[in-house]
């Protein structure tokens, strides 16, 4: 596979960066002539509600819609030099190893493809077993105009999967995952340069735990409806969601009321439902998060809306939010990425005090906050994070507000993609040479 790619690539450097946005331009219509079909195996394999997977599309074709102007940034110029001229290029990885995770199976492997090439390189995806089928529609139908080997899909068990990221002619990795499985995957390069691997970057969009904040005199119920929809779209299993609610307490009786009903206003049912908000979700994310509930709960937090019983196996979990006190933000609920519809909310004395809770975590992929303008804007400023949203829900869809991560949530923080796969090179030419 990796020997295909590598011819892929030879073919794609005969592209210009026009031609190869053109080429991608007809993938884009090709992905929406698709799009009906993408959405079923979204729906059937990945287990997406169908209205989340309908957006996950839109925003797959919006980001390349957007691409042109993104890849601006890699297009080569002139650049100062003190005799002679320099010229600032940009040159192709070679072959970009994906390894993508469940929970977007059709935006995430949109993105890495497609920015890659732009970039000139082909690509290897290794999506999640159970998203496979979505993913590979979106692949096939993004490429059906390019080079033979540009992209193939690994379908390999993930041990003999991660093994590729080390193999030679893999020029670069990116991986959609958990925390936890980035951090492997970084410890199996490290052996692997040890060994005398050729090193390549490894650029991880990690796992989140972002801040809600909610201050004095924000607009409550557009705030409680970007909680709701921010914590629990994709039955809260995204990386982005927002997943701590931080309000201040001069804000706490007239925001908690309206979170409360915006939150019971979310449909819980089949995925295949139309009106669905909130699907089913798999057993073990389901043990996790009654685990994480009944920590909190035995640490003196108190059911909002939901409960232990709503997460019960067997249909569509109830989307619970925990109030937490001051004593119970040691609990996994609070400190760790909670992948399923559970969320924490805690009172904040003031809006200083509200920055300290956001920002006590490992964590820095975004966070959102919600107040009158300039003491939101006072607070963004403060917050840790590569991805910050005011007065705005944080799964605002923008192609340009680029999705990344600092700390335990990622290394490059919000730049995109098409930056990231491709390395900067100056060539100088002396003068009157």
């Amino acid at each position: 596979m990796i020997d295909v790619a590598r011819y892929a690539v030879q073919e794609i450097g005969r592209l210009d960066l026009e031609a190869r946005l053109d080429l991608i331009t007809a993938g884009a219509r090709a992905i929406a002539s698709e799009a009906q079909a993408i959405e079923d195996a979204a729906v059937v394999g990945a287990g997406q509600a169908r209205k989340f997977a309908r957006r996950e599309i839109g925003s797959a074709l919006d980001l390349l819609d957007a691409l042109p102007a993104l890849a601006e940034a890699i297009r080569p110029v002139d650049v100062p030099a003190r005799s002679g001229h320099t010229r600032l290029e940009f040159a192709p990885y070679g072959v970009v190893f994906g390894w993508h995770s469940a929970n977007s199976p059709v935006w995430v492997p949109t993105l890495v493809a497609a920015s890659a090439f732009a970039g000139g390189n082909a690509v290897l995806a290794r999506p999640s077993r159970r998203a496979g089928t979505a993913t590979a529609r979106v692949l096939e139908a993004l490429t059906y105009r390019w080079p033979l080997g540009a992209v193939q899909v690994v379908d390999d068990p993930p041990e003999q999967a991660e093994a590729l990221m080390t193999a030679p002619g893999i020029g670069a990795v990116v991986a959609h995952a958990s925390t936890a499985t980035c951090r492997r995957h970084m410890a199996r390069l490290a052996a692997a340069y040890a060994d005398g691997a050729t090193m390549r970057p490894y650029i991880p969009e990690a796992s989140g735990n972002d801040a809600l904040v909610v201050l004095d005199g924000a607009d409550m119920d557009r705030a409680a409806e970007a909680a709701a929809l921010g914590g629990f779209a994709n039955a809260g299993q995204l990386c982005m969601a927002a997943k701590r609610i931080v309000v201040e307490r001069a804000a706490r009786d007239e925001f908690v009321p309206r979170l409360i009903d915006a939150v019971e206003a979310l449909v819980t049912g089949p995925a295949d439902d139309e009106r669905t908000d909130v699907a089913p979700i798999a057993a073990g994310a389901r043990a996790r998060a009654v685990a994480d509930l009944e920590e909190a709960i035995a640490a003196g937090g108190r059911v909002l809306t939901g409960g232990t019983d709503g997460l019960a196996p067997g249909g569509a979990p109830s989307p619970t939010v925990v109030l937490l006190p001051g004593s119970a933000l040691h609990v996994q609920l609070w400190r760790d990425e909670s992948f399923a519809p559970l969320r924490g909310l805690a009172i904040a004395d003031d809006a200083r005090h509200a920055v300290a809770l956001a920002n006590d975590s490992p964590y820095g992929l975004g966070a959102a906050v919600f107040g009158p303008h300039e003491r939101a804007m006072t607070v963004a400023a403060a917050l840790k994070g590569a991805r910050i949203t005011v007065n705005e829900g944080p799964l605002y869809q923008d192609p340009h507000l680029v999705v990344g991560g600092v700390g335990d949530s990622g290394l490059a923080g919000a730049r995109p993609k098409v930056e990231q796969l491709v390395y900067a090179r100056r060539v100088h030419v002396a003068a009157g040479g």
